[in-house]
């Protein structure tokens, strides 16, 4: 019986698993098509590693007019840009000011042994964060982050607060080196505080984004292994390097960046990188943005805020659904609301959501914190990728 249900599935499923090779779908484990070692063997992820670069170059060539030379150079060379002093002092200090203000929703998600806190910057904050949300949507960070990121359509922005060694139990697994998928792809940190390296730095390997020979050649391997050798992210796409890794596709150390309060950093996370160790309780402040589409389209989008207002109301969405659904069990969701004083306060460390008993379930305590961001670039994008119920129980790249 069993395996006529397999059968089944594998009938009714092929088309839908088959037409996600033209979608950012990336694991290996919940696509028997892109997991398969056969098509590996024949070279299918390296064909969309290659076609997805190329079809993002065409989008940077056509991009290229937002950004001056010099920091697209220094971007494809080096995987990521830093650009100090990005804002000014005063405005620091009012956004700092706004945030330990802010009384409005506030979510947090633990990894490992670290919590992540975050606030949606939606055009609803705008009368509550003036000078935060004025920041976020600023002319000039959104060209930056649209050349980067190969998208006109504006990034999904939030204000974001890493706390480090939060509760005691596994490793954070974002201080693995690792790359987010398959395709160029953003993310980018405006620094709200000083980052030293007791802080747990953001940290990248320099040049890792770029396609060498050797880089294809160990992705073309780890195609054809990651179902075997397991580490909980790398069968899902999200590969990850340990040093001798690194060393056999030619690469560096992994780089700390540390940073001055006001800098800017935008990292292409196809590229090899992670949180960097930090001490137990040491945190940082950052506006963080994020943004991932159909890697294969070669269309760059257009700078439209009704569009962002959808992606928002989507994420929006997804989080009181899985709230819902984690209530009915006396549960809580994997992103779950906190006291918002919380935010920039000390941690809440066992903290459960009021009226709520249980203990997360384990599927949806790996909710990945991209996956209603990708959700929603696809449904802005007016595309569709397969393999999305699975992504909505992995953890963050």
């Amino acid at each position: 019986m069993k395996q006529i249900k397999q059968i089944l599935k594998t009938i009714r499923m092929g088309p839908v698993w088959g037409l996600a090779l033209g979608t950012q779908a990336k694991s290996f484990q919940a696509n028997p098509v892109i997991g398969s070692k056969l098509l590996n063997r024949l070279g299918l992820h390296i064909f969309r590693v290659l076609l997805a670069r190329g079809a993002a170059w065409f989008r940077w060539i056509l991009l290229a007019p937002l950004v001056p030379k010099a920091l697209r150079r220094r971007y494809h060379k080096d995987g990521y840009v830093l650009i100090p002093e990005f804002i000014s002092p005063d405005s620091l200090l009012k956004i700092r000011q706004e945030i330990a203000a802010y009384r409005g929703e506030v979510r947090q998600m633990t990894q490992g042994d670290t919590a992540t806190r975050r606030i949606l910057l939606t055009q609803s904050c705008a009368p509550l964060m003036p000078t935060t949300y004025s920041t976020a949507t600023h002319t000039k960070l959104r060209r930056l982050l649209a050349y980067m990121g190969g998208k006109w359509a504006h990034s999904i922005l939030y204000v974001q607060q890493i706390h480090n060694g939060f509760q005691s139990g596994k490793r954070d697994p974002q201080k693995t080196m690792h790359s987010d998928t398959f395709h160029p792809t953003i993310k980018a940190w405006l620094f709200l505080e000083d980052v030293s390296a007791e802080k747990g730095p953001f940290t990248y390997v320099q040049g890792s984004a770029r396609l060498s020979f050797k880089r294809l050649a160990w992705e073309y391997k780890r195609s054809i292994t990651a179902l075997d050798t397991p580490d909980g992210y790398s069968e899902k796409g999200s590969l990850r390097a340990d040093a001798s890794a690194l060393a056999e596709m030619g690469l560096p150390t992994p780089k700390p960046v540390t940073v001055k309060a006001g800098t800017l950093v935008i990292a292409n996370t196809n590229g090899f990188h992670g949180r960097g160790q930090a001490e137990a309780g040491a945190s940082r402040l950052e506006l963080w943005a994020y943004s991932r589409h159909n890697p294969f389209s070669l269309w760059p989008g257009l700078p439209l805020d009704y569009m962002l207002h959808v992606k928002h109301r989507i994420i929006q969405w997804n989080w009181r659904r899985l709230d819902a659904r984690a209530a009915a069990r006396n549960s809580r969701a994997s992103w779950h609301l906190i006291p918002p004083e919380q935010m920039v306060g000390a941690p809440l460390k066992g903290h459960h959501t009021a009226g709520i008993t249980g203990t997360p379930n384990k599927a949806i305590d790996e909710v990945a914190n991209e996956a209603a961001d990708e959700a929603a670039n696809e449904a802005a994008d007016g595309a569709h990728t397969t393999d999305k119920a699975s992504s909505n129980k992995k953890a963050s790249d």
